[in-house]
């Protein structure tokens, strides 16, 4: 269905949310000392997520791969700093964004066209970080999934570090021990930790991201040999970045469950995601994940927790003018 269509299930869908985030839940913190709260932004720019709703319809109209840039954008952003937009930031000097590990990060573009449309309603009010978090629940809504309602509150952090990035984010070689241990020290479980892994449902991975299972010594025995001979063509030799495939083979554009039906069969993608039918922590969660109804809840919870990882709030930080550059 076109997304013109779409609009008005969406936009009462967002409405739905908005009534969720009513004035009374404003005033209840959320997740413990967060800070956090629904309903942060009712009086001090109460259509802040129809606005941004509408910039990302506009975004991803004229270009779809933003919806799984955006939502990759949200990992990365609060594996490194907390969720404080410090993955958004320019330089002067390596920033988040030099890293090796952020090269292939896209959807920049989508957030500050985002940023500067709420900029216009209300100046000086919504964080980048929030703006991010609220764009990311757009993404998944427009491909397909469910949304959620986003606590909100969050500061914009001043500083952003290249060094800090590889020692926070787990590249897609990893098992699930190494992964399991990255996720525990932010706070997430091996469920949640499974049900992120559902982003994966939608996008792209350059050939170099799954090198160590068609290029090592051999062939990684557990690929089935259709599967690793396909995609040994798409990636003939080690090393090509300028090479994708679809993380998804069979519904690559849409947020489904077909991503842990994929793991279940053998056809996942990445290391990091198929391990996780092989460890009994994640095995169990995976399975459970298949059910559309299941992996909605789990992912929107999940999500929720994760935005919650070292939030700047108070007076904290800053409210960023523009989301590449601090104040």
């Amino acid at each position: 269905m076109a997304v013109s269509r779409l609009m008005g299930s969406l936009l009462a869908m967002l409405a739905v949310l908005s009534l969720l985030s009513s004035p009374v839940s404003a005033t209840r913190s959320l997740g413990g000392n967060c800070g956090l709260e629904n309903g942060f932004y009712h009086h001090s720019c109460p259509n802040v997520e129809s606005i941004i709703f509408q910039s990302m319809i506009a975004s991803f109209n004229k270009d779809n791969t933003v919806a799984p840039g955006v939502l990759r954008l949200a990992y990365h952003d609060c594996f490194v700093r907390g969720c404080d937009a410090s993955v958004l930031l320019d330089g002067p000097g390596l920033v988040e964004k030099n890293s090796t590990i952020n090269v292939g990060l896209h959807g920049f573009e989508a957030i500050d066209a985002a940023k500067e449309a709420v900029e216009e309603a209300c100046p000086g009010v919504v964080s980048c970080s929030d703006v991010l978090q609220f764009a990311v629940r757009d993404t998944v809504i427009l491909t397909g999934g469910q949304g959620w309602t986003v606590p909100a509150g969050r500061r914009d952090g001043k500083v952003s570090k290249e060094s800090e990035v590889a020692a926070n984010l787990m590249t897609s070689d990893k098992n699930v021990p190494v992964l399991l241990e990255a996720f525990q020290k932010k706070g997430l479980s091996a469920s949640q930790m499974v049900a992120l892994a559902g982003a994966h449902t939608i996008g792209q991975a350059a050939c170099i991201n799954f090198d160590d299972r068609l290029h090592g010594k051999s062939v990684d025995p557990t690929l089935p040999a259709h599967f690793a001979a396909d995609l040994k063509k798409k990636c003939p030799i080690a090393g090509i970045t300028s090479t994708s495939v679809n993380l998804d083979l069979v519904s690559p554009k849409k947020f489904d469950t077909q991503y842990f039906k994929n793991i279940i069969n053998k056809l996942g993608l990445l290391t990091s995601d198929q391990s996780m039918l092989d460890d009994s922590r994640t095995s169990g969660h995976v399975d459970v994940n298949t059910d559309a109804s299941k992996f909605n809840s789990n992912f929107a919870s999940a999500m929720v927790a994760m935005s919650k990882i070292d939030v700047l709030t108070g007076n904290q930080g800053e409210i960023r003018r523009q989301c590449r550059f601090a104040n």
